[in-house]
């Protein structure tokens, strides 16, 4: 069926790689002084609110804006936002220092599983369960972004952060600095002698034991584990950070929000969307998330942040000044965030392959070799 493209080889290449290898070829050409420059507004505009928020918002195409959908996650949908705007506001309330802390927590997690998620989506559906592997998918996938995770807790002087300055905690400060950068530097050398030694021996198995190659599972190794080392370990760049982050991981979940409601769409008719119908749910479904994206980062920026002025009042006016009463703060903060942090919870439970979700498997064809 020609609703059919995603987790094919073509597919692999052009949607979930191309953009973020892209990315790094234009970072290697770059010089220093554009490199380092921080974030410019374009770029901010772009991938941040374009790709980043915009992702968190696709969301609700799966979930509260398709009737079925709703109807079988009735109670987590309705009871999660509940909960989580109580808990953020009481959390914002107190410190917000440590509500971003708990947040970016939350967001490497989230990251993580998705990464997770993606590699064992290319597993299940070409049956790749190979019990005799001395490197296991799980523990590579776990290694490419962990320990880029534990070198940035060490390492001192980032010139970046996941949302503000210091939401990190930071070990640096308990070793002694050079045998602490000794021992990352020969950590770094092992990271890709594991890395370098899981492509061998996916190698190994096609060639000895007849087994046929999971490419699109391979490609999503090396580029997850590549632009965690590169975004986190060989630059030190905001800049960089920010935006390869965001389209390794925004774009492919973008990518599949939009491959689920159509693909759905053609089973449930059992005929394929084509031509401009399909084009129509594509930018329904990305324009929106673009809208609601823009109303939302114009809302922390009306009342918390005034940083994309110029950006945002080019749209709308600022009728009034940002606020400064706590409450009012944390309340903002837990209605502007909301969305973010229903969005951790959600995921992990509209992605789960079992009677809520009975047609995950049909769609992304879970357990059929291709």
């Amino acid at each position: 069926m020609k609703g059919n493209w995603l987790f094919n080889r073509r597919t692999d290449l052009f949607l979930l790689g191309l953009p973020v290898w892209l990315c790094w070829i234009v970072f290697f050409l770059l010089p220093d002084r554009l490199i380092y420059i921080g974030v410019p507004l374009w770029v901010w505009v772009v991938f941040i609110l374009g790709i980043d928020v915009s992702h968190v918002w696709s969301m609700i195409f799966r979930t509260y804006l398709d009737p079925e959908e709703f109807s079988r996650h009735k109670l987590t949908l309705c009871l999660t936002p509940i909960i989580v705007f109580v808990l953020s506001f009481g959390v914002a309330f107190l410190s917000s220092d440590w509500f971003w802390r708990i947040l970016a927590y939350l967001a490497v997690f989230h990251f993580i599983k998705q990464q997770y998620g993606f590699m064992m989506l290319y597993k299940t559906r070409s049956g790749d369960f190979n019990s005799q592997q001395v490197l296991p998918d799980r523990w590579v996938i776990y290694l490419s972004m962990c320990y880029p995770l534990v070198h940035w807790h060490l390492v001192p002087k980032r010139n970046f952060s996941w949302f503000i300055e210091n939401d990190f905690i930071f070990l640096h400060q308990w070793f002694h600095h050079s045998w602490l950068m000794f021992v990352l530097s020969v950590a770094n050398i092992l990271y890709w002698l594991v890395i370098l030694g899981w492509v061998g021996q996916e190698v190994w198995f096609v060639r000895k034991m007849g087994i046929r190659i999971n490419t699109g599972k391979i490609i999503w190794v090396l580029t997850t584990a590549s632009n965690w080392y590169l975004g986190i370990i060989f630059f030190n760049s905001d800049l960089i950070f920010s935006v390869s982050n965001v389209v390794a991981h925004g774009v492919p979940y973008l990518v599949l929000i939009t491959y689920y409601v159509t693909r759905k769409r053609d089973l449930l008719f059992r005929v394929p969307l084509r031509g401009l119908i399909r084009v129509r749910w594509v930018l329904l479904i990305v324009g929106g998330s673009l809208l609601f994206a823009f109303f939302e980062e114009y809302g922390w920026d009306l009342f918390l942040n005034r940083e994309k002025r110029r950006f945002f009042s080019i749209f709308l006016p600022y009728s009034f000044e940002v606020l400064t009463n706590p409450i009012g703060r944390a309340l903002a903060t837990a209605m502007l965030s909301l969305p973010q942090i229903t969005h951790y919870i959600l995921d992990g439970v509209i992605w789960k392959n079992n009677k809520k979700n009975p047609h995950l498997k049909p769609i992304l064809e879970i357990g059929v070799n291709q």
